[in-house]
């Protein structure tokens, strides 16, 4: 009887032998696999990294944006000498809101600009055709100059969806007449492109108290 010869686990395999097509095809599509979801991860942190970079820029804007115009209105119906001539809010509705002061304290209503160079009769509004928001010097006067825009336009990378003005009198309630208005609230609402991912939109709110109007009353 012949001896059964055992196979020895110790044998090295020859170069000849080399790997079957199976284990070519197996680790082909363990590699595909590896290699898409590093892909994924690589392109869903780019989207991550274009979006939040994106979310800061329009928060910075929108907030430059708003503490100018908080800045600006807190003026309306500034009027240091309480004189004859009379400073105060002109127009408020929910996208405008126009306002006199005497910037140059000297009791002297200017059309527009004073001696100093500065705006007496400001307007901030909505501008729905270029979705942005305006400022305006001399508005309603035959000095009127162009518009500026604080925030959007034509050629920004950012446009304003909203801008709304709601006003309240003394009690904090909700106001439409302008002899009573004491402070308003300013929402903002605006969008910019973020690659991919579109357009974000982020809204933005804040109170603005007019502590000179009334003074006058």
């Amino acid at each position: 009887m012949k001896a059964i010869m055992k196979p020895n686990p110790w044998r090295k395999f020859t170069a000849a032998e080399g790997f079957t097509l199976v284990e070519v095809l197996i680790v082909l599509a363990i590699s595909s696999i590896l290699l898409a979801s590093v892909t994924g991860v690589f392109i869903r942190s780019g989207r991550v990294y274009t979006t939040q970079n994106a979310t800061a820029a329009l928060q910075q804007e929108v907030r430059l944006a708003m503490e100018y115009m908080v800045g600006e209105m807190r003026m309306a119906a500034y009027n240091p000498r309480r004189g004859e001539v009379s400073f105060a809010i002109k127009t408020a509705s929910p996208i405008r809101f126009r306002f006199e002061a005497d910037l140059d304290e000297n009791g002297e209503r200017a059309k527009s600009t004073n001696t100093d160079g500065d705006c007496e009769n400001r307007s901030f509004r909505y501008s729905l055709v270029n979705t942005g928001i305006q400022i305006v010097c001399g508005e309603g006067t035959s000095s009127t100059s162009p518009p500026q825009y604080i925030l959007g336009g034509t050629d920004a990378n950012v446009r304003v969806t909203q801008l709304d003005f709601a006003y309240r009198d003394r009690n904090n309630k909700d106001t439409k007449l302008v002899s009573e208005i004491r402070s308003a609230v300013i929402t903002i609402t605006a969008q910019a492109p973020a690659g991919s991912e579109g357009w974000i939109e982020r809204t933005y709110r804040t109170v603005v108290d007019f502590r000179n109007a009334g003074r006058n009353s």
